[in-house]
Order: structure tokens, then C-alpha cells, then sequence
């Protein structure tokens, strides 16, 4: 598939003045003025989105939780006219490759996107699936994580239960919610998403 660099910003001057410069480096490029108008391309083609943080219709980290959500096959550029620190590591955490003040150096935003695009698939998708599976493990408790963990390991659920002095019953319970909330098809796909991301991980102790 080709690469397309999608540029998502409600400033007309900013995406004319990307897509002139991309453009002209021989890139595919889409814009759109606003988070709806991408979300509404069912599944944007494999590439890099470069998405302003202040969009007016819905916050650029907000669109990518949603790209997470969806596993939308792209790398995401995080841009943003304000020097704000906590955005940048928020963006950084949900997986954002990189994260660029405006006004830009054209130069270096060029060598960042081509970085990108020559990048292998099954490299970049293996990154990209471990990030997006490290964030859906955060939104488990820390009780979920440690039954998780107890879990891929190999334990029985009476094993769990006993170290972590609870019922068998509860960590069922807290079982059947991990599944849930991982979207998790079977135990075998629950083992893959936290080999996948484990390591970007950190699970409180027992």
C-alpha cells in the first residue's frame, strides 16, 4: 500500500503550505479541516497523520485515542503552536511518533516523514500494535494488572487468588473485565496483547 501523509488542521494556511511541501517530495497527501472529516475515511490508508493539538471540533489527543481505538494503520505527528510540555508527553505515552512545534522547520519536518516512510511495515506495525496495546492496559486497575500479569504467567486462577488473597470467584470476575476491556478474544489473544506491550508496562506490586 502507499504511504500517505494525512494532514488533519483547521488552519487553510498551514495545509496548503504541507501539502506544498510534501507534494513536491513525492508524497501522497490528504488533508482535512477537521478530526470528523478524517474519522469519516472508514480506514485511512497506511501512512503518517499530522495532527494539529487544537483542532475546534475535537483535540488532536482525543483523535488519537480514537485512532487507537479504531487501529488505524498510521503514524501520528503531533503539532502544536503552544510550547505545552504535558501535551507533548501525553501525545508521546498514546504513542504519537513525534511531536512539533509550530512554526516548523520545513527541512527537518521532511526528514522526519521520510524516516517514516521508509520504515518497514512489519517494524512499524509492531510498534505501533505494542503502544496501542500499552494503553489499553492502562485503562485496567492496578488489581486488573496484577491478575493479568499472574495470568500470561501461567497461573490457575486458585494460584491468583491465593497471592493475592482474594476468591476465585473474584479474579473470574476480574478476569471476565480485562477480557473486556482489551478486547481480548480468547486467552491466547490476551497472552499476545500483553507480550506485545508488557514491557512498556509497569504492574504494581502484589
Amino acid at each position: 500500500m502507499p504511504f500517505v501523509i494525512h494532514i488533519v488542521d483547521d488552519d487553510p494556511a498551514i495545509r496548503e503550505s504541507l501539502k506544498g511541501l510534501l507534494s513536491d517530495a513525492g508524497f501522497n497527501v490528504d488533508c482535512y479541516s477537521s478530526a470528523e472529516a478524517f474519522l469519516n475515511v472508514r480506514a485511512p490508508r497506511r501512512g503518517c497523520a499530522l495532527i494539529d493539538l487544537r483542532l475546534k471540533d475535537m483535540d488532536g489527543l482525543t483523535l488519537q485515542k480514537e485512532l487507537i481505538a479504531r487501529n488505524a494503520a498510521v503514524s501520528v505527528i503531533m503539532m502544536s503552536a503552544y510550547g505545552d510540555i504535558e501535551h507533548a508527553v501525553a501525545a508521546m505515552r498514546l504513542g504519537a511518533v513525534d511531536f512539533v512545534e509550530k512554526p516548523f522547520s520545513p527541512d527537518s519536518m521532511l526528514k522526519r516523514i521520510q524516516q517514516l516512510s521508509k520504515a518497514t511495515d512489519a517494524d512499524d506495525l509492531a510498534v505501533r500494535e505494542a503502544r496501542q496495546h500499552a494503553v489499553l492496559i492502562e485503562l485496567l486497575t492496578p488489581r486488573e494488572k496484577q491478575v493479568m500479569s499472574m495470568i500470561v504467567d501461567g497461573l490457575a486462577n486458585k494460584q491468583v487468588a491465593g497471592q493475592l488473597g482474594i476468591s476465585a470467584r473474584t479474579v473470574e470476575t476480574h478476569r471476565v473485565h480485562i477480557m473486556q476491556k482489551l478486547n481480548a478474544e480468547s486467552l491466547p489473544h490476551l497472552v499476545r496483547i500483553w507480550l506485545s506491550a508488557g514491557h512498556l508496562v509497569e504492574v504494581p506490586e502484589a
